[in-house]
């Protein structure tokens, strides 16, 4: 007689607070994500973010300034307001996100050209990373188990919201399923931003040999970078030297040109297999850098095999111009002929500096090894595995990845 009262007390939600919650849920959902996507920014750009870099392009243009790292592109702050031929004062260069395959080759830190300021936070942050704390151990080891499951989490997201909706065909906001499947995938998507690769994995913190595509000949040439590997993404790979020093100390007298003949456009990539891009014969060739003139501009080149760091330009009746910027193998350096005829170039070569490349163009392609170079190694250059500088491992915890001692130090 009393069970109608007593079921009656039991039924569900009205199909009203259905519709609500799940309109809410799906709106919480969508501004999480919009945010999440707005604000992510790519980790190993992240890196370099407020520092002195140096930005070079798929074709060998080099730019340097601090840099400010968006999550829909890059800007490069010049050091000084540079002013074109008409005139127009630009203070900035921006990249986009959709131009980052096309315009970006690598960018470059060197510790010498930091302030002190900077030369402290950069410290800081290469013993953070390659000394992570529990708790960061612990958040990557989260993040690469959901990016290992990633299709199954995605495919549980799909059969939960395909479940629901065949549950309660009444609820029309889950007739949109493909949307709200689409947001659950964008959410995973961002909680694990990195591109858990257990071949790169096994690396971070050690030794590597990252090759990044030639700018003259992309196609059939690589330069070859060594340092610990940071951390990688989807779309860009870091690696870091602890160490910055410098092997050789170079001054470079500029000709006296103010102007000279236009020189012809770079072609774009050779097809693979064909020769390399033919440059015209330089005016000047000394300590692997060729000058040449093109119009107004006067371009330096690094045909060496090191990267170099462009430290300032005197001219006799001027203030010295500082630079402070890494000029990589290949790479060119434009400066204004009028500007620069009959100065002289201070140059420094190096071997060791921290490096961000997209990994469209770069590879991590050889484990490093910490030992002393030889004379009889030497000889085996056209195997490419040129040893990498000496530098202190500040990875804890793999020792037992490495049984043999720790060397020491070098400047080799």
């Amino acid at each position: 007689m009393f069970a109608p009262a007593i079921f009656a007390d039991v039924s569900g939600p009205s199909a009203a607070a259905v519709f609500y919650l799940t309109l809410l849920f799906i709106f919480l959902t969508a501004i999480i994500t919009t945010v999440a996507t707005k604000w992510a920014r790519d980790k190993c750009l992240k890196f370099f973010n407020g520092y002195h870099v140096t930005l070079e392009r798929t074709r060998g243009q080099t730019i340097w300034g601090k840099l400010k790292v968006f999550s829909s592109g890059i800007e490069v702050t010049y050091d000084h307001p540079y002013v074109d031929s008409r005139g127009r004062k630009k203070t900035s260069f921006m990249v986009y996100g959709s131009e980052t395959d096309t315009q970006v080759l690598s960018l470059f830190r060197y510790h010498d050209e930091l302030d002190e300021h900077a030369q402290r936070a950069r410290q800081k942050q290469v013993h953070a990373t390659f000394n992570p704390g529990p708790m960061k151990r612990l958040w990557r080891g989260i993040r690469n188990f959901v990016n290992t499951l990633r299709d199954a989490f995605n495919a549980a997201i799909g059969a939960v919201v395909g479940q629901y909706q065949r549950l309660n065909p009444a609820s029309a906001v889950f007739t949109q399923s493909n949307s709200v499947t689409q947001i659950g995938q964008t959410l995973i998507g961002k909680f694990a931003a990195n591109a858990f690769e257990p071949l790169l994995e096994q690396y971070i913190g050690r030794s590597v040999i990252l090759d990044v595509a030639d700018p003259i000949n992309p196609n059939n040439a690589t330069q070859q970078f060594g340092g610990y590997l940071a951390d990688y993404t989807q779309n860009f790979i870091a690696i870091f030297n602890v160490e910055h020093t410098t092997s050789a100390e170079i001054v470079l007298e500029l000709p006296d040109v103010e102007r000279g003949e236009a020189l012809p456009p770079l072609p774009g990539p050779p097809p693979p297999g064909a020769p390399p891009v033919m440059l015209p014969m330089p005016l000047k060739s000394e300590h692997d850098l060729a000058v040449r003139i093109d119009g107004a501009r006067v371009k330096i080149q690094n045909v060496g095999h090191e990267p170099v760091v462009v430290r300032k330009l005197e001219r006799e009746g001027f203030e010295p111009l500082e630079f402070g910027m890494v000029l990589p193998p290949n790479a060119m350096l434009d400066l204004p002929a009028r500007d620069a005829r009959s100065g002289k170039l201070f140059v420094e070569v190096i071997r060791c500096l921290d490096v961000v490349a997209p990994r469209k163009y770069a590879t991590v392609r050889h484990a490093g090894e910490l030992v002393a170079r030889t004379g009889f190694a030497d000889e085996f250059d056209f195997l490419h595995l040129d040893s990498l500088p000496l530098v202190p491992r500040l990875w804890k915890g793999n020792e037992s990845r490495d049984p043999d001692p720790e060397p020491a130090a070098s400047d080799d």
